[in-house]
């Protein structure tokens, strides 16, 4: 969309970076990372017996089929930090944390 707006072709060979940072547009891949990362420090604040913790700690069933693994919704936390349910007990720590997961979300996913 940014080489639309700005007129390059791909033959141009600039970076998508270079690209946002003149059209001031967000990176769709980060928002979407750190509103993760927000809803899960707010789950994990909830009571166990609630729809949202129950989802989290959901587990798809594998049945055999060959591919990949599928993945859960908390995947991605575990694999950033293993004990992120502890971290987001402290919303300052948590906080901190937030464009660290998006930044790690973005180059890895």
């Amino acid at each position: 969309m940014e080489r639309n707006v700005l007129g390059v072709k791909r033959t141009e060979r600039i970076r998508n970076t270079t690209l946002r940072s003149q059209t001031q547009i967000a990176d769709v891949a980060q928002k979407a990372a750190k509103l993760k990362w927000r809803w899960a420090g707010h789950v994990c604040c909830t009571p166990e017996d609630l729809w949202a913790e129950v989802t989290i700690q959901w587990s798809p069933k594998s049945v055999g089929h060959r591919g990949r693994p599928r993945k859960g919704w908390r995947d991605e936390l575990d694999a950033y930090d293993k004990a992120w349910v502890q971290l987001a007990q402290d919303r300052d720590a948590w906080r901190d944390q937030e464009e660290a997961f998006a930044q790690q979300w973005d180059t890895s996913g």
